[in-house]
This record gives C-alpha cells, structure tokens and sequence, in this order.
C-alpha cells in the first residue's frame, strides 16, 4: 500500500495532486477486490477439502442421528446400521460423505427398489404415519395368493407408504439443507478469517493492525469472503461436474 496521503477535496492545489489521488484510490480498490477474490476462492478450495475428509461425513451422521430421534425412530442405533446397510451397502463413511443432494438421491432408489420390493428397513425408517399392520402386509406381499380386492387394497397401501416415505425424505433432506446453509457459510467466515490473519498479504491484518480503520477493513473483506466462498465453491463444483 502506498504512504501517500490523500488531502480533502478542498485542500488539492493543482490536477497532479489530484490524479495521483484518483490513481491511488484505483490501485487501492483493485488491491481489496482481487485481494477478496483470492481469499474466496482459496476458502472455497480448504472448506471442501475438509468437509470430504472428515467434517461431512461426521456433520450428516449426526443430522440423520437427531433427525430419527425428533422422529421417534427407535432404538437409534439399529435404525441408524440398518439405514446405512440399506443405502449404502454397509459402508456408512462412503454414504455420509457425499453432498446431501446426491445422498438423498441415493435414499431415493434405494426406497423406490425396496417399495417395489415389499421389503428393507427404510420403509419403516421414512414411512412412520402409515400402520404398521399395513407395511407388514406390504412387506409379505410377495409370499401371498391375493384376490382381486386384496390385490386393490395392496395397492392403495402402496401409494399410502410411497407418500408417506416421500414425506419422509423430503423432510430429512430439508433438515440437511437447513443445517448445510449454516454450517457452510459459518464455516467458510471462520476460514476467511483465519486465511487472511495467517496465510495472506493484504492491507491489513489483525496481528499488525493499529487502527480501527485497519480493523474494519480486515473485518469486511473476511465477511465478504467468506460469503462468497460457498457461491465459488458450488459453481467449481459445478464446473467439475461433482453436483
């Protein structure tokens, strides 16, 4: 940044002052808008990488484990494996580590395989208001010589459990979109802060500023950021064709 001081408008005596004013307000804007820029991209780069090593796989564990306990889906655990088992074919870090997008895209085969099947235990993970009696005759479907009215009435269960368990998932994936926004932009604030007190050169910075002004500027370019971060993000993701 350069020492030269800007006098008020009042106080330029000729056009040279005048220039090298306007010419230092231009550097000093594109100095903070790349200086933004850079701090949201490289914020953008850190907080994916560490919510695919560990934090998303962690973070949608949790949400589903208190998403079933609201529900009163118990006992917890043995929903919990038995969900994981379901969709992701026992390997529960693989399922809670994707975007909650595609993770709820895979809830989605996995329930429309096991409501064409008759059997699995999403049906009673995400069809909790239809009867129980009415899911067992669902779920044994396959092993009984129906009539004609039976076979009615199956149907008309089946559509009962089928919107019951699209209910079912559209809440959970509205919980996790709820808890994604956020996580995702807290997140991405702390890590602009941290960026820009630790790893960049900048105007300023919190160790070395001496001023509220300087305290101000830091404060907003790490706001900005770090709001901007979870926009870049989705769009390179986008771009890299992983949404």
């Amino acid at each position: 940044m350069s020492d030269i001081k800007c006098p008020n408008l009042e106080e330029i005596k000729n056009i040279g002052e005048y220039q090298a004013c306007v010419e230092q307000l231009h550097h000093t804007t594109w100095y903070v808008a790349s200086t933004i820029l850079m701090q949201s991209i490289l914020t953008a780069i850190i907080t994916e990488a560490l919510y695919n090593l560990l934090i998303r796989s962690s973070l949608q564990r949790l949400i589903i484990r208190q998403w079933m306990l609201g529900r009163n889906i118990t006992p917890v655990k043995d929903k919990m494996t038995a969900f994981q088992r379901s969709v992701g074919m026992g390997n529960g870090s693989n399922i809670y580590s994707l975007p909650y997008q595609q993770l709820c895209g895979q809830i989605t085969n996995a329930l429309r395989n096991q409501l064409d099947s008759g059997e699995g235990a999403l049906l009673d993970i995400f069809a909790r208001d239809v009867h129980p009696e009415n899911l067992e005759r669902l779920k044994s479907k396959n092993a009984q010589d129906l009539s004609n009215e039976e076979q009615n009435n199956l149907a008309v269960i089946e559509e009962q459990v089928f919107n019951s368990a699209d209910r079912g998932l559209d809440d959970l994936q509205i919980t996790l979109a709820k808890w994604w926004l956020k996580v995702d932009y807290i997140f991405s604030i702390l890590i602009s802060f941290i960026i820009l007190d630790r790893l960049l050169t900048v105007p300023t910075t919190f160790s070395v500023a001496d001023s509220i002004a300087e305290f101000i500027l830091a404060f907003s370019i790490s706001m900005i950021s770090g709001f901007l971060a979870p926009t870049i993000r989705n769009f390179l993701l986008n771009i890299l064709g992983k949404r």
